[in-house]
């Protein structure tokens, strides 16, 4: 199989080009091959040529193109490993010998620019998805290479933190003439920065034209799953400023949010809710607060999205509903039991978790082992554990149930997840941004699963930056700051 074909393709110097299409049509693949991943890392056949600054990336080493072609992979725990966030940033350019004081002013610079400033002595396990992200970015921009290749740069970005990522790239860009690849399914972001959008399709190159060109063809915006930009979203300050200021009707880019009002929050004793967090912080040490003051109740058969800044808490207060982490202070209670007198064991049979990355709660060989796995350390009969496997896989339309779980792609990654959590009989399912890395098609086809599944009688809460999927299938949205909730709104019935 082939994951390119034929692709040939021209990129000027300070050329700004975004790298479109479905899931598994090639992206990554072609990001890898300017920094010579492929074929220097990988196995595989590579038929052609490319020249990457003079240079036949056959013919050359993966450590001396990375001082001309800096990555920024999709998944930023795949290249973060030092100690902090500062000898992160500094470990590149500390490796090309440069002098001390040239190195930390990198690295300030870097770190600024990303928003990173004040975290340079964080662990980065610690560190938020979008804040990992930003890392990763900017340990790519402390290279000062020639060229930038970021794959799913904004996934887990918050619109604020997207938006001004890229407009320090456009800066870097007229300051010094950087080339940027960027394989995305960000529309709106290509739109505005790119000079061509390159759309692949099974490996092949299918189109490469200006945004203008390329956006106006609904057919091939459709065809490759891609979302039209008219159609994204505003970021999280216009909900927050609507929901807050005055509930007037609030109409961007052809989405209405005043199908949303406001809820008072219950802080009362956990009655009838599936969820109830009182008084919730937590802390990863003396000077790292990840979420404080949080009080919240999720009723059952809620669909609630959650939303906030990257770095607010979003991630912890999913994993600590789920029983991974404990509470610092305050409590959590799942269908009125406290979760600090549960185990995880117990827990995981009310609460289903899907994580940022799928790929990471995955273990076994196929997928109807998997989704089997849970149930058979649990000691149900065979009979029970074959009924529960396969009416998941059937729900999650999972039908290739002998896949090994790995070669799936992202959006089949996560139906998978939901498919283990439904077979352990879950009725309240936590999702944190099920959508990263999906192509729209995808992301809006999990979204329907969900609701299907909240119509059923499930309890469905979801983290999201993407504020298009919020609107569109959300009962309830909640805003999260570190130091508290700050909006509650409802979703008004329809007439």
């Amino acid at each position: 199989m082939q994951a390119l074909d034929a692709i040939s393709l021209t990129i000027a110097e300070g050329e700004f080009i975004a790298v479109m299409g479905e899931n598994l049509c090639g992206k990554s693949t072609f990001c890898k091959l300017i920094n010579g991943i492929i074929p220097h890392s990988t196995g595989g056949r590579l038929e052609g040529a490319v020249i990457v600054d003079g240079e036949n990336t056959k013919e050359t080493t993966v450590a001396n193109l990375a001082c001309k072609a800096g990555m920024v992979f999709d998944d930023p725990d795949t290249q973060l490993f030092t100690s902090s966030v500062r000898h992160e940033a500094a470990f590149g350019p500390e490796n090309l010998l440069l002098p001390p004081q040239e190195i930390e002013k990198r690295v300030a610079q870097c770190l600024k620019m990303t928003g990173l400033a004040g975290f340079e002595q964080r662990t980065p396990s610690t560190l938020s998805g979008g804040e990992k992200q930003r890392l990763a970015i900017a340990a790519a921009l402390a290279m000062e290479g020639k060229i930038i290749i970021l794959d799913e740069p904004l996934a887990r970005l918050d619109s604020s933190g997207a938006s001004d990522f890229l407009s320090v790239i456009r800066n870097i860009r007229e300051k010094r003439l950087l080339t940027v690849i960027m394989a995305t399914h960000n529309s709106a972001a290509a739109a505005q920065f790119a000079d061509r959008v390159c759309i692949l399709k099974k490996g092949r190159l299918t189109a490469c034209d200006t945004p203008q060109a390329v956006f106006a063809d609904s057919r091939l915006l459709e065809e490759n799953g891609i979302q039209p930009p008219a159609a994204r979203s505003f970021d999280e300050a216009d909900i927050s400023g609507f929901f807050i200021e005055d509930n007037k009707r609030y109409n961007t880019a052809g989405r209405d949010f005043a199908p949303f009002v406001n809820k008072k929050l219950s802080c009362s004793e956990p009655k009838n809710e599936a969820i109830t967090i009182k008084n919730f912080c937590y802390s990863y040490g003396p000077q790292n607060v990840s979420a404080a003051n949080i009080n919240l109740s999720i009723a059952h058969n809620d669909f609630a999205a959650i939303i906030g800044r990257n770095g607010c808490g979003k991630t912890t207060l999913l994993k600590s509903i789920a029983g991974l982490l404990r509470p610092s202070a305050g409590d959590v209670f799942v269908n009125g039991k406290n979760t600090r007198d549960l185990p995880v064991s117990v827990i995981s049979r009310e609460v289903g978790f899907v994580m940022q990355n799928p790929g990471n709660q995955l273990f076994t060989d196929t997928v109807y082992s998997e989704v089997s796995f849970a149930l058979k350390k649990h000691g149900l009969e065979k009979t029970e554990i074959k009924k529960r496997t396969e009416a998941a896989l059937y729900t999650m339309g999972l039908e290739d149930s002998g896949a090994f779980p790995h070669s799936l792609n992202r959006a089949d990654r996560t139906r998978t997840v939901i498919a283990c959590v439904l077979a352990m009989g879950c009725r309240i399912i936590i999702l944190d941004e099920a959508d990263v890395g999906q192509d729209y098609r995808d992301s809006c086809n999990i979204m329907k699963i969900l609701k299907n599944l909240n119509a059923q009688g499930c309890t469905i809460v979801f983290v999201t930056h993407n504020m298009s999927l919020v609107c569109d299938y959300a009962d309830r949205v909640i805003m999260m700051e570190r130091n508290g909730i700050i909006m509650d709104r409802r979703r008004i019935p329809a007439a």
